[in-house]
């Protein structure tokens, strides 16, 4: 993204933050030797407008009914106004900021928040109104709060509100037509590769693909937390670790190994199987990608014979998954209701709410068992094994640069050559370290 002009400095937006329409108790006189409690915090009753921007571009539908009905409840003078961005280019974030649009809370994956977040000024420090406002960040899923202040030098631009990790799904009835066992929790990739081979055919007039996983995010949660950037040197790191050609050896190269999978590819017009495969064609059987994918899409989910288990692990990471994968929630340095935006986020954060968004199949952020256990129970799903998600630990989070899109679109941009035998795994890292470091040295030229 292009850089915008907009941004005030930190030290202003802290001073600004202190908006009308909140007031505190009196300070709380700490006895000697013992620890007190932040003073309470009072909310104000005024009628205040929220301005929410979805970078991810979720429906606004989806919205209220994961967070926008609870808030309305929680804080009924509040009323928010929700941007959805998909489809709509006035809508962007670029054009928004251009043409003075308030927002107060701006949400966004990990795979992109510290790019649009640095490029485009939104940068604030939350940690004054954390301390506020009491909020407790032990109970959080360490790693993502590790990696927020790694990644901003110990500041805390966002509050992580929801995650993610890869599972695998599959389809019961290609592994039915074919006579294959079902997959596992707890296989390797050999293993998943196997079963891979045994259900790449053509039946019935039907080309039907073993395995495919999702580029981007098995790149970005690789369980090796190989980062895409060298911190030291800002250089892409894809032609320096060994580790990436194991891991574009066995995500997109042995999957497709043969002529019927290489016919699937042609046949979606050179394009790798990816979700319709799965959902709507139903002639991919195994598919790794988020575990949030049947919340997001429940109507297709509904029409597949499926069930999920864990990711495939590499065997010389025992118990390993991939990465966690948080939604962070941020106030923009230029939000009017930074205080009113922290208590919404504070309450989205809260047992109250993880627990609820928990049974619905939204992975919660907190540490705990109970909201494991409450994992997906009342969703539309409730009887696939949501146990999976949890099966394997969480990979560290690996260092994220502003750059990493610039990196992410080289590394992926030859996949479909790879996986057809046009272009070998040396020479597509030699081109996507040269694009990667091309692309970082025109954005610090600008």
């Amino acid at each position: 993204m292009a850089k915008q002009v907009l941004a005030s400095t930190i030290w202003l937006c802290a001073s600004l933050s202190l908006a009308t329409g909140c007031t505190q108790t009196q300070n709380h006189v700490e006895p000697t030797g013992s620890p007190s409690p932040l003073p309470a915090v009072q909310t104000t009753k005024d009628p205040v407008e929220i301005t929410v921007y979805s970078a991810p571009g979720d429906s606004e539908d989806s919205w209220n009914e994961n967070y926008g009905n609870a808030i309305k409840k929680k804080f009924p003078n509040y009323t928010i106004k929700f941007i959805n961005p998909r489809g709509n280019d006035a809508l962007k974030l670029q054009n928004q900021i251009v043409a003075g649009q308030n927002i107060d809370i701006y949400y966004e994956s990990i795979g992109g928040f510290f790019s649009s977040v640095p490029d485009n000024n939104l940068q604030y420090d939350m940690s004054d109104l954390v301390k506020k406002y009491n909020l407790d960040l032990n109970r959080f899923e360490p790693s993502t709060i590790e990696a927020m202040k790694k990644n901003t030098g110990g500041q805390l631009w966002g509050i992580p509100v929801y995650t993610n990790n890869m599972i695998m799904y599959y389809n019961k009835d290609i592994f039915d037509t074919f006579a294959v066992p079902y997959p596992k929790d707890g296989m390797s990739w050999e293993e998943v590769l196997t079963l891979s081979r045994k259900l790449t055919k053509r039946e019935n007039g039907k080309q039907y693909a073993g395995l495919a996983v999702s580029p981007a995010h098995i790149l970005k949660m690789n369980p090796y937390s190989l980062p895409f950037i060298d911190a030291a040197s800002g250089q892409a790191t894809i032609n320096n670790e060994e580790k990436w050609k194991k891991m574009f050896q066995t995500f997109f190269i042995d999957p497709s190994t043969g002529a019927d999978y290489r016919e699937a590819i042609q046949a979606l017009g050179n394009k790798l199987p990816y979700t319709d495969q799965f959902t709507k064609d139903q002639t991919l059987a195994m598919f790794v990608v988020l575990s949030n994918l049947p919340t997001l899409l429940p109507q297709d989910f509904a029409q597949v014979n499926w069930d999920m288990v864990s990711a495939p692990a590499f065997n010389d990471l025992p118990g390993v998954g991939t990465q966690s994968y948080p939604t962070y929630f941020s106030i923009p340095n230029f939000s009017k209701h930074k205080e009113e935006a922290f208590q919404v986020i504070q309450f989205l954060s809260s047992d109250e709410v993880q627990r609820d968004n928990a049974k619905k199949g939204i992975m919660s952020i907190l540490k705990g068992s109970e909201f494991k256990e409450a994992y997906g129970k009342e969703s539309k799903f409730k009887d696939k094994n949501y146990n999976a998600a949890f099966f394997h630990s969480f990979a560290p989070i690996m260092p994220k640069t502003k750059y990493d899109s610039i990196a992410e679109k080289a590394y992926t941009k030859s996949l479909v050559d790879l996986s057809l035998g046009k272009i070998d795994l040396n020479t597509l890292f030699r081109n996507a370290e040269e694009e990667t470091n091309k692309g970082i040295a025109s954005l610090k030229n600008k």
